[in-house]
């Protein structure tokens, strides 16, 4: 199996983050959040086109009762997360003893975090919860199309590569974040049956396109945009080198889970040839 073709990423593909808040009485909780995101409140009837142009790392953030008790906002959450799946949206609201079904309801269609108001008034938890939504529907989609021969230290590179990622970073962002130099990680990467770090890396940005155009509310255009890919011309070409297969019928098929079994394929490959680096030689005979 082909590597994906390394995109042709955006000179801004490190995008702003976008924290957007759809309930003004909540606006009050994001005055210290940290430095990489922009607080908007773009109103519901504006939130697909904002969502459209914004880093798949950017965060919904909903109160689902509105300071209501029925629950005003459920509807229109369930429809986001419908339209939009690849989307972090962090619940804020208040727990209550009797919302207990409500918040399991909530986790059960895709929400990535829930959040009580009091203690998330508090910087340090602001940024763990903010931390914890971060990325994560991409690592949930990874994580689950993963092949069960992938290891331990293989999942957390990919972690950390999907976290990389959505925020439009290549092979050295990976690096940078881990802590390692370039050649450390290209050494972490083999030792884990990966492919080289910047092969790695194009193929992390192609399944994150495909968990993006498998959002009914998004075009190929959005999730080349999103993806980083400079152009929707080019995550096209890289969808057919790849995958052999054009958009349109890769999205009638599933994108993310026919790009999740190229993956897998590609590890399998990677990984036999970490094994035969390994094997030792032909023994010399005896003199």
């Amino acid at each position: 199996m082909t590597a994906p073709v390394t995109p042709d990423v955006r000179s801004n593909s490190r995008k702003r983050l976008l924290l957007m808040v759809m309930e003004p009485s909540l606006r009050s909780l994001f005055t210290n959040v940290p430095a990489r995101y922009d607080v908007v409140e773009p109103g519901w009837d504006e939130l697909d086109d904002t969502l459209r142009r914004a880093s798949p790392s950017s965060i919904v953030v909903v109160d689902p009762y509105a300071g209501e008790p029925s629950g005003a906002r459920l509807p229109l959450v369930r429809d986001l997360l419908k339209r939009f799946p690849s989307v972090p949206v962090l619940a804020v609201m208040d727990l209550r003893p009797e919302v207990s079904g409500d918040v399991q309801m909530l986790l059960d269609w895709g929400v990535s975090e829930v959040a009580p108001l009091g203690p998330f008034r508090t910087p340090g938890v602001l940024r763990h919860v903010l931390w914890q939504a971060h990325a994560r529907p991409f690592k949930r989609r990874l994580e689950a199309v993963l092949n069960g021969y992938v290891g331990s230290d293989a999942r957390g590179l990919l972690r950390a590569a999907a976290e990389v990622a959505v925020e439009g970073g290549q092979a050295p962002e990976l690096a940078q974040r881990l802590g390692v130099s370039a050649r450390t990680l290209t050494a972490h990467c083999l030792r884990a049956g990966l492919p080289a770090p910047r092969h790695t890396q194009a193929w992390i940005r192609l399944l994150l396109a495909c968990m993006l155009l498998d959002d009914p509310g998004r075009t190929v255009y959005s999730a080349a945009y999103a993806s980083g890919y400079a152009s929707e011309r080019s995550l096209r070409r890289a969808i057919t080198t790849s995958l052999g297969v054009d958009s349109t019928a890769l999205r009638r098929a599933g994108a993310f889970a026919t790009a999740g079994a190229a993956f897998n394929h590609a590890l399998h490959q990677a990984r036999e040839a970490a094994r035969e680096r390994r094997r030792p030689g032909p023994h010399r005979k005896a003199e």
